[in-house]
């Protein structure tokens, strides 16, 4: 697997470079330490694996994406904790590693881009992830993987999530999907886009409520008449935030 990385800071990349000396099948064809170089060497180099940085004197690395004529790569983004930033990625469904780089994450990475997904599928999560950068804060695109198909779906269109044990049904109003992660999965990536955990099994949207009912302990009936149960303590979040959001 041709690999090329780019990083502003030569310590980083040859700390880069000696761990991937312990990887089979991996061949390091080039470095870049900023976004000019990047695009240069990415596209004259060709290579199979990016390991790309944020963070670059002359601009970042969506920026380096943005401007490739060549496509047919997996990428890992090795970045600073920027909680904006990595919220993108888990919406996209993209690999990362945070600095300072944990050995055994960066391996599970590498082991997960030579096995798990091909460039297409990863070119599809790119597009998702740039938008989601650029576009408006309200709604996100999220990649959603199940065994035979990759879903690209706006966040607003799903209508509540469901655990089922390491799973998670994700519902919309004309179908649902299983996807093999945690129901806190979905609440770190969905709260805060109208989206509350009502119960320990059920994450919902707030947009798609229609009521609340008072009897046999109360429980919230959802617009397809789904009945999802209100732990006790959240109640009164529960009503002022449905109330924020309608007024």
């Amino acid at each position: 697997m041709k690999t090329v990385i780019v990083d502003d800071r030569n310590s980083i990349r040859e700390f880069i470079i000696q761990l991937l000396s312990n990887v089979e099948n991996i061949e390091v064809v080039g470095e870049a330490e900023n976004v000019e170089k990047g695009i240069s060497l990415i596209n004259s180099k060709k290579p199979d694996l990016i390991l790309l940085d944020i963070q670059l004197p002359d601009g970042n690395g969506f920026e380096i994406l943005e401007g490739l004529s060549y496509h047919d790569y997996k990428v890992i983004f090795v970045t600073s904790h920027e909680e904006f930033a990595i919220k993108a990625f888990k919406y996209s469904a993209l690999d990362y590693v945070v600095k300072p780089i944990d050995p055994e994450v960066f391996y599970s990475s590498i082991e997960k881009a030579k096995s798990q997904f091909s460039a297409n599928e990863q070119q599809l999560k790119i597009k998702s992830l740039i938008e989601n950068l650029t576009g408006n804060r309200t709604s996100k695109k999220l990649v959603l993987n199940t065994q035979e198909t990759v879903h690209v779906v706006n966040s607003d269109e799903i209508t509540r999530c469901e655990s089922d044990g390491s799973y998670t049904l994700v519902y919309f109003q004309d179908r649902k999907i299983m996807i093999s992660r945690k129901l806190k999965d979905f609440e770190e990536m969905l709260t805060g886009l109208s989206f509350y955990r009502s119960h320990r099994s059920h994450l919902i949207n707030l947009n798609f409520v229609d009521r609340y009912e008072k009897k046999d302990g109360g429980y919230i009936i959802m617009k397809d008449n789904a009945s999802i149960p209100l732990s006790a303590a959240k109640k009164e979040e529960f009503f002022e935030l449905l109330v924020a959001i309608n007024s």
